[in-house]
């Protein structure tokens, strides 16, 4: 109880410095929450880019409005209200059409000063991090992401989300009913599993096959109906046949085994690598990101994302 006085009483502190213009107390103030509220940004809208420039809008929107914040609501509160408008702004300027959800490293969700996820909410087991949960978030109207994520990720109240949203408990209750029949229907409850030894056998043995081109061991590892999805393109579907994708051009394709090296990571709670092709002048080149889907001892399938500034945004998590 001590420890949580002199924390109300540092935060204060702090609100009272930034209200009469200090901006590293402002900064002092928000950054216990920068991550929380990049993760709540990205479960919005699918990217953790567009995570990351929500956010800025978010501080920035926030200083400009700290002298009308009464600190009736916490400093968490009023961030995430801000955070979730300015996504809401985004998703209206997007098209209509639902985006491609790009993966998030897991490195960035260790020793988070500020919690992304209630242990006691509906969508828990998840962490509310996993492609196909996200994938179907998108599925949904900006203001039922909000009202799910709010309610069923972070365990806020109906009260809560309804003043957030500037709407009554009873329009936030029907928006999550709606939401939760969206999201049963597309996505199977399932826990993320701890990284399991198995499941860091199964990527070494993956990163193995792969640089010394042994075919026949890359098709070992993959469930006969695994599927490699590379959208927007059309999936690959069957062991074999993502053999002879990987491999067909072998020592002449920009991801050809030959010409490429992996480099063992995690993202959205499952294996991944980042993948490096070597350039014209022999220097290695990012070139993508790849998560995989363990089922045992099996590969069940691959997303995989072409897009080197992902490479880049696992490197900088890894730092």
């Amino acid at each position: 109880m001590a420890v949580r006085r002199a924390h109300t009483t540092d935060e204060r502190a702090l609100i009272a410095a930034a209200q009469a213009g200090d901006e590293r107390a402002f900064r002092q103030l928000v950054e216990p929450y920068r991550r929380a509220l990049e993760v709540h940004c990205y479960r919005m809208l699918g990217s953790p880019h567009d995570a990351e420039d929500v956010v800025q809008e978010t501080l920035l929107r926030a200083w400009r409005s700290l002298e009308r914040f009464e600190r009736r609501s916490s400093v968490q509160t009023w961030l995430y209200r801000i955070a979730t408008n300015a996504c809401l702004d985004e998703v209206e300027r997007r098209p209509r059409r639902p985006e491609t959800v790009e993966p998030y490293p897991d490195a960035r969700l260790e020793d988070l000063p500020s919690p992304v996820a209630d242990p006691a909410a509906r969508y828990a087991l998840h962490e509310g991090m996993e492609l196909a949960f996200l994938t179907a978030i998108q599925q949904l109207p900006g203001r039922q992401r909000a009202v799910l994520l709010l309610r069923d990720v972070l365990g806020w109240s109906a009260r809560e989300v309804a003043d957030l949203l500037e709407s009554t408990v009873a329009a936030t209750n029907s928006a999550l009913q709606r939401a939760r029949a969206t999201i049963d229907a597309d996505v199977s409850a399932h826990a993320v599993a701890p990284r399991a030894t198995a499941e860091r056998e199964l990527l070494r043995r993956y990163v193995d096959v792969w640089e010394r081109a042994d075919i026949e061991g890359f098709v070992a590892l993959l469930r006969e109906d695994a599927a490699l999805r590379m959208p927007p393109r059309r999936a690959i579907v069957g062991a074999a046949a993502i053999g002879r994708f990987w491999f067909a051009q072998r020592g002449r394709a920009p991801c050809a085994a030959a010409r490429s090296r992996l480099v063992p990571t995690h993202a959205n709670g499952r294996p991944a690598v980042a993948i490096y092709k070597r350039g014209d002048e022999g220097r290695w080149e990012r070139f993508a990101v790849m998560l995989l889907e363990v089922d045992g001892d099996k590969i069940a399938g691959f997303d995989a994302y072409l897009d080197p500034e992902l490479v880049q945004l696992f490197e900088e998590s890894a730092a």
